[in-house]
């Protein structure tokens, strides 16, 4: 929940009371993803393979709420709500990278190549998905260095279609 009457009151609140993220920083929204991992390997006379992936991904998603007092102007409510689709877009998108991610960790999993034991394929599989999980991260990071360049000339450009719309 985030508190004011303004938009600069709201900003403010978001930046005080927004999820902690991991950086040790606040943000206006946030999508904490955890990747689980559970292989079944299968021993055939070519070696230990990956025979079944069952990885899960756990997203929980973190957005802000605001209840207008009576005191905010119409320009506030309306800079909230172009805010608020943002902010849930953008987390959106976080758990779109995410899904993509899981799909190619349980493809590269099963076609992992065959390991003279399976406790050698566990090691391998573990050590590949570690390396996928770090990758998912760096997508992740990229989006949103990406999303910091772009996002104030975009909520620009959504305040002015929204002015504009209702100025008829």
């Amino acid at each position: 929940m985030v508190k004011g009457a303004t938009f600069a009151d709201l900003d403010s609140a978001l930046g005080a009371t927004g999820p902690l993220l991991s950086g040790g920083e606040r943000h206006a929204g946030s999508t904490k993803v955890t990747f689980m991992r559970d292989l079944e390997f299968a021993s055939q006379k070519t070696g230990c393979r990956v025979s079944r992936t069952n990885l899960r991904l756990d997203l929980v998603t973190t957005l802000p709420r605001w209840n207008a007092p009576q005191k905010a102007d119409p320009r506030t409510r309306t800079m909230w709500k172009i805010l608020q689709r943002d902010i849930a877009e953008h987390e959106a998108h976080h758990s779109a990278i995410a899904k993509t991610w899981l799909d190619r960790m349980n493809q590269e999993l099963l076609a992992l190549p065959a390991e003279a034991s399976c406790a050698r394929m566990e090691i391998v599989a573990t050590r590949r998905s570690q390396e996928l999980q770090m990758a998912h991260a760096k997508a992740q990071h990229g989006f949103d260095r990406t999303e910091a360049r772009v996002v104030d000339s975009r909520l620009n450009d959504k305040l002015a279609a929204a002015t504009k719309r209702n100025a008829h």
